[in-house]
């Protein structure tokens, strides 16, 4: 089962209000292997329901990366981790699925320059200085 499953809608008032959803997580190749097989299963499993006419759509960002580290998505490989990204359904009828493989490593190595704080909703609007133009 994967791990680390975050509803973004959930997390966010503002997604929360748009018509598609937003969801994260992390799987292991043997995961990967399992949702390419069975993808509507392996989303109802996490639960995410998807409608019979809701397509599904996968992209995997570096595909050759992942067949080098982790042939035939192979559980014996514990350094290999999938992050995924899933949006869409609600009022469209098509779930996406962007999925990015990378060495475990890599998790929290990065700093990120965040748009907002983490008890913000959104990036504040920024007041504009000057003078406001007369209209002609």
């Amino acid at each position: 089962m994967p791990t680390k499953i975050v509803d973004l809608s959930a997390r966010s008032k503002i997604i929360r209000a748009e018509p598609f959803n937003a969801h994260f997580w992390e799987c292991t190749p043997l995961e990967l292997k399992a949702y390419l097989g069975k993808p509507r299963e392996f989303l109802r499993r996490m639960g995410i329901g998807l409608p019979a006419d809701c397509r599904i759509e996968t992209t995997i960002e570096n595909h050759d990366w992942l067949g080098q580290e982790a042939p035939d998505f192979d559980g014996e490989n514990d350094t290999v981790v999938i992050c995924n990204v899933g949006s869409g359904n609600v009022a469209r009828h098509a779930y996406r699925v962007i999925s990015y493989a990378h060495d475990r490593s890599a998790i929290g190595e990065f700093k990120k320059q965040l748009l907002h704080k983490a008890d913000q909703q959104q990036v504040k609007e920024k007041v504009r200085r000057g003078k406001k133009r007369k209209a002609k």
